[in-house]
């Protein structure tokens, strides 16, 4: 029975700061479209690395809602998801939520191509196979790479020493 009481009273003190929470909130700012409704720019802070994080309109609008809780001085994530989740889907209008989640499906989209694009140079990439024209060996190793499978009148010395010196070890001596 105590510990109902507990659960009771720690209820009604999380929703007591929510209350407090939401009725301190400036709604302006919880409702405006993250970096101006620009997509690129949304896109291009959600690339972390070789990492992208997916959005969604929820997402934006928590972030905002989390802006908003730091200025108020409440760090409660918990408190942050239910507060979230309330002026989400109680105090957005369906074209403010419609806002935010077409922000957020262009940004990803942005993103997507942008990835498609990077693989599809990649595969390119990988499948050149054609050698450069060029005028002597160093150049021929330098863009065309060191090609260990063919002799070429190459021995095994003259892929390990030096040029000049496996042969004529005698003569510098």
């Amino acid at each position: 029975m105590y510990s109902q009481q507990n659960k009771k009273a720690s209820n009604n003190s999380i929703q007591s700061i929510l209350s407090d929470f939401l009725n301190h909130i400036n709604y302006n700012i919880i409702h405006q479209l993250p970096h101006n409704n620009n997509p690129n720019v949304l896109a291009a802070q959600t690339r972390v690395g070789k990492r992208v994080q997916r959005l969604t309109g929820f997402k934006l609008m928590k972030r905002n809602v989390k802006l908003e809780a730091e200025r108020l001085q409440l760090y409660d994530q918990y408190l942050i998801n239910l507060a979230t989740s309330k002026i989400w889907s109680l105090r957005t209008s369906r074209s403010q939520r419609q806002q935010f989640i077409n922000l957020a499906n262009d940004a990803n989209n942005i993103n997507q191509n942008m990835m498609t694009e990077n693989n599809a140079n990649i595969n390119r990439i990988s499948q050149i196979n054609n050698s450069q024209k060029v005028k002597n060996q160093f150049e021929d190793n330098f863009f065309n790479g060191t090609k260990f499978d063919n002799n070429n009148n190459r021995d095994l010395e003259s892929l390990i020493f030096p040029i000049g010196s496996s042969r004529n070890l005698g003569t510098y001596f």
